[in-house]
């Protein structure tokens, strides 16, 4: 492997340095300070905690690669071989949280850069690193964008794990609240009250039973879905029944979805709960959250992040298929949602390319193949080079 050494010692620092979301500093100062050493013309950190950089080419047609600086947290650590955060190599394989999602991919490309800035090239060669995308996917990347601290890129590679295969998208995500009100009473005489988390198991039951076998099914992203993942009550732990229950759903989405489709049939399940009494009240919107990032900023967000899909052809125009042969790859479409949300969605040719098994994406015993991150290197020099010929066309 023409590049291991590298790889092995800076994958070994990025895993080494942990950024849950929101406490993404120290691996941006890392960072930071890799790309100024590689010599990128421009490198900074913006007011969110983000790492941008740019390297300036001779046209003004930008390309853009794009990942994210969080993970999510490692779980139980008993489920693990290895210590989480201490990058153990066993033969070809790295395991640690952030191995395959994403801090092997941040390797190659970062290696990769280094390899390509040896020469210049037409266009501009932008970066950014985004806090907070395993909490609020495509929100930092917008406000790098809509707040002009990079030029919309022509094309963007989002460098998300994908076996060196091409992604051209996946379906939406969104999160739901579903609020269902009841009337309190002594748990000793329930039949005095309308208890909420019955309401809410009905809720759940009915969304199973009649919803789910008819959520809307593409072609290519596959059937959309629903899922409770959080549910609360008030009052809780008395020996009183509760007369508030609030359960979170996520929600898959596929193109032409948008938030009234996907909140009108949940709403006419609680309105059903209402008219036989087993609620007196309820209402479903879309989650609305504030998260805190590392600089002290924070960034107010409607969980709310649509589908997309790219065209294969309009990908084909700009020579891809020169880095599938290239790399004996496919197009595929991932499972999980990504930055992809906000970018592709934007009037910018997106698509995925990264090294390692996405699959081992939030698992215990998260690994990735140095042979693969050394393949990466190659693919996202041969992105360059292709990009680069065939936007000046």
């Amino acid at each position: 492997m023409k590049y291991r050494e590298k790889l092995e010692n800076l994958i070994s620092k990025l895993i080494a340095t942990p950024s849950t979301s929101g406490n993404e500093r120290e691996i941006a100062e890392i960072i930071k300070d890799k790309l100024n050493e590689i010599g990128f013309d421009k490198v900074e950190i913006d007011k969110y905690g983000s790492v941008i950089a740019v390297a300036k080419g001779k046209s003004n047609l930008n390309i853009l690669f794009e990942g994210h600086l969080d993970h999510v947290p490692p779980g139980n650590i008993n489920a693990w071989k290895y210590p989480p955060y201490n990058a153990k190599i066993v033969n070809d394989e790295v395991y640690g949280r952030g191995a395959v999602d994403m801090k092997g991919p941040i390797a190659s490309l970062i290696t990769a850069m280094e390899e390509a800035l040896k020469r210049e090239f037409e266009v501009n060669i932008q970066l950014a690193f985004v806090v907070h995308e395993e909490t609020v996917e495509g929100e930092a990347i917008k406000r790098i964008i809509e707040e002009g601290i990079l030029d919309k890129p022509e094309v963007a590679i989002l460098i998300e794990p994908t076996n060196l295969n091409v992604a051209i998208g996946h379906r939406g995500r969104s999160l739901i609240r579903v609020k269902l009100m009841g009337k309190t009473a002594h748990a000793s005489m329930p039949d005095l009250g309308v208890n909420a988390i019955e309401a809410a198991s009905k809720f759940i039951i009915r969304l199973r039973e009649k919803l789910n076998l008819n959520l809307p099914m593409h072609p290519v992203l596959g059937k959309a879905t629903i899922t409770p993942i959080k549910i609360k009550c008030q009052p809780e732990g008395l020996p009183q029944i509760p007369d508030e229950a609030e359960v979170i759903f996520d929600r898959r989405m596929i193109i032409g979805e948008d938030e009234s489709s996907v909140i009108k049939p949940l709403m006419e399940l609680v309105n059903e709960l209402i008219s036989s009494k087993e609620a007196l009240n309820g209402f479903v919107e879309i989650v609305e959250e504030e998260v805190k990032c590392w600089t002290g900023a924070s960034m107010k967000v409607k969980d709310f992040f649509p589908a997309w899909l790219m065209s294969i052809e309009k990908l084909e125009d700009m020579g891809i298929r020169e880095l599938i042969k290239a790399m004996g790859g496919r197009y595929m479409v991932w499972d999980f949602s990504t930055d992809g949300v906000y970018i592709a969605n934007s009037n910018i040719k997106t698509f995925g390319f990264g090294p390692g098994d996405w699959k081992m994406a939030h698992q215990p015993n998260e690994k990735i193949s140095l042979k693969d991150m050394d393949r990466a290197v190659e693919g996202y020099k041969k992105i360059l080079e292709v990009l680069d010929r065939k936007l000046m066309i």
